[in-house]
């Protein structure tokens, strides 16, 4: 019996400490909740500047791709060069690339530099089509608080003459103010805009370089 009386105590003990571990467990969750940010571009001067002087051909914008690591909701970061990692418990509301291309479409229709964009899920052909990729985005964090970063490679092509009419890298990165995950959305919210705006300018004066016969079929339609 005194056997009995010395084990007792001492499971009473162990489960003493399962149930505090398990209490700080469920005490460090509930102050650590999962966090969703939208990448949402900040407003910029040229988006409401002059259009370009708009095309007479359909432009048709393919869903932007991305590298492999970026093709995620987790939002990335690096801490020294040629390292690369995910925040945890702290994601976009969507993959980076879904959300650029929408971005992208809805900035080229307000730009009013083609007769019409559309979306390659739309069903829709275009005598221009403009290909994206998402080579990288991310909170380059080797030097605190860091800088957000982001690179994209567009392509704007002519499918009925099997011509590339033009291809660039655009990159743009802005200041983060803290050196955590809201910091990096703010900063990577401030550079994407001027980043889009170069995108749009960019494909409007391509396609007026390269197709200058589309104004001038345009006019003879109106006529």
């Amino acid at each position: 019996m005194k056997a009995m009386h010395r084990i007792l105590p001492a499971c009473v003990f162990v489960l003493v400490l399962v149930l505090a571990a398990a209490v700080t467990a469920c005490s460090i969750g509930a102050g650590a909740p999962e966090r969703y940010y939208v990448l949402d571009p900040a407003p910029t001067a040229s988006a409401a500047s002059a259009p370009v002087p708009a095309q007479a051909s359909t432009l048709l914008v393919t869903p932007t791709t991305a590298a492999g690591f970026y093709d995620a909701q987790a939002i990335v970061y690096s801490q020294s060069a040629g390292t690369r990692a995910y925040y945890q418990l702290n994601n976009w509301t969507e993959p980076p690339s879904r959300r650029l291309a929408a971005l992208l479409t809805e900035r080229l229709r307000r730009s009013g530099a083609f007769a019409r964009v559309t979306t390659a899920t739309g069903g829709a052909r275009g005598a221009l089509v403009l290909d994206t990729q998402l080579d990288e985005i991310y909170h380059d964090a080797a030097t605190r608080p860091g800088a957000a970063k982001i690179t994209l490679t567009a392509t704007l092509s002519d499918p009925a003459q099997r011509v590339v009419a033009g291809q660039r890298r655009f990159s743009a990165s802005a200041p983060v103010p803290t050196p955590d995950a809201a910091g990096a959305v703010q900063a990577f919210d401030v550079a994407l805009g001027p980043l889009l705006d170069d995108v749009v300018a960019w494909a409007g004066q391509t396609a007026a370089r390269t197709h200058p016969g589309l104004q001038l079929q345009q006019r003879e339609l109106q006529r």
